[in-house]
């Protein structure tokens, strides 16, 4: 008696079901991508409209395309679908990346972060500061923005115009005009994330107003007068959540020594420690705890002493909150000829300093301070044309300097970006 099998399939039958499911299989199966390529090797930091720059990366075992990107204002001149590519950069940071491609599938990309500027211990050009040639203005830095504004043309033309420099773009955008009127001269900081410009000259005298810009909401407000002496070519720095003025030359024509101290939280300026030297057209920075002043002129002469301020000193005494004077210490000469009028900002733990005048010769060399050791080296010529009254300063591990004049009849408004 025949039994009827179910459920199971012949010997013959299950060896067809096999081969019909393996080849089934192989014509459904989807093709892998390539692997991922590896570090793409190349230059990261770079000069705006740098050109004839080369990526490479090695070749992927089973690819035979690349595709490459790079930043919107940048072009591949050659090697596109090669390991290797030559870039003509514009003026954005931004991403190189490169596929692997094996004219079925693609790979994820291999990227490499490139940014603008800021090649170590080199000067790189940026964009043209937008306000025009201007002198004698005020720059700072908020976060990862850069401001300046303020300043003339050389000429009997004040202004009042204040702009942001975003060096991610490498643009400048007009913010909301100073608050108060426009001047020469005036100083100017930041803390935290507020800007401060203050004092100044007009032709009509030396001025002490003192305004506050927030650039959140890209508005100027009015606080307390600077002390109670109208100044101009006087410096200042924050230290932590305060800031600093001092010297200078006031309404009567007699270069200061004085230094007040002005606490945002309060609206209060109070006296501090004098400095035991008069200064006017100095320039200064700070780092860390500590404020840095190049002495500059004392109003007839030229020098090149140098002098740190550290406000938790109290062997002077207190000022009228009980809170110490400060004091003030000469540091190691600065190197270089006499001079006044140079620009300077401080880069984490290193003090920068360069430009300037001794009234005849207008100096482009450029030097680095550190406090640890109080000495000084020198670094890199800046590369743009020596001068005085340019605005500095620090973005990150960037130094900026920009405009300013080479006597009267010449007036900048180049822009340069230094790396540490």
């Amino acid at each position: 008696m025949k039994h009827k099998q179910t459920g199971y399939l012949s010997w013959t039958g299950r060896k067809l079901f096999f081969i019909f499911f393996i080849l089934f299989t192989a014509s459904c199966k989807k093709d892998l991508p390539p692997p991922v390529p590896g570090a793409i090797t190349g230059q990261k930091n770079l000069c705006p409209a740098d050109s004839g720059i080369t990526y490479s990366i090695a070749p992927v075992e089973g690819s035979d395309y690349y595709l490459w990107t790079v930043p919107d204002d940048a072009s591949i001149i050659s090697g596109q679908g090669t390991t290797s590519i030559v870039i003509k950069f514009g003026n954005k940071s931004g991403q190189i990346c490169v596929r692997s491609n094996n004219k079925k599938e693609v790979s994820e990309a291999a990227c490499l972060d490139i940014s603008q500027g800021g090649i170590s211990n080199h000067w790189c050009r940026e964009k043209d500061f937008k306000g025009g040639g201007r002198t004698e203005g005020v720059g700072f830095s908020i976060g990862s923005k850069g401001y300046m504004g303020t300043g003339h043309d050389g000429t009997s033309s004040m202004y009042r115009d204040f702009w942001q420099y975003d060096p991610a773009s490498n643009t400048w955008t007009q913010m909301a005009d100073f608050g108060g009127t426009k001047r020469f001269d005036a100083v100017g900081f930041s803390i935290g994330n507020k800007g401060y410009i203050g004092t100044g000259y007009v032709t009509t005298g030396f001025l002490k107003d003192f305004w506050e810009f927030d650039p959140t909401l890209d508005k100027w407000t009015q606080k307390a007068d600077c002390g109670d002496t109208a100044r101009a070519f006087a410096f200042g720095f924050s230290i932590g959540n305060k800031g600093y003025v001092g010297s200078g030359g006031d309404g009567l024509f007699q270069t200061r020594r004085d230094l007040l101290e002005y606490d945002p939280a309060t609206d209060h300026w109070v006296k501090k420690a004098n400095l035991s030297v008069k200064s006017n057209g100095g320039s200064s920075f700070s780092i860390g705890n500590k404020g840095y002043l190049f002495r500059g002129s004392d109003g007839s002469l030229y020098h090149t002493d140098f002098w740190e301020y550290n406000p938790a000193d109290s062997s002077l005494g207190f000022d009228i909150n009980h809170h110490p004077l400060g004091k003030w210490t000469q540091k190691a000469n600065f190197p270089g000829p006499i001079r006044y009028a140079a620009a300077g900002f401080s880069i984490g733990d290193k003090g920068y300093f360069g430009t300037g005048t001794d009234g005849t010769n207008y100096y482009k060399d450029f030097f680095e301070y550190n406090p640890a050791s109080d000495s000084w080296l020198q670094k890199s010529d800046f590369e743009g044309e020596g001068r005085e009254f340019s605005f500095g300063f620090a973005i990150g591990k960037n130094g900026y300097i920009g405009a300013g004049n080479k006597i009267n009849s010449v007036v900048f408004n180049d822009f340069w970006v230094y790396g540490q």
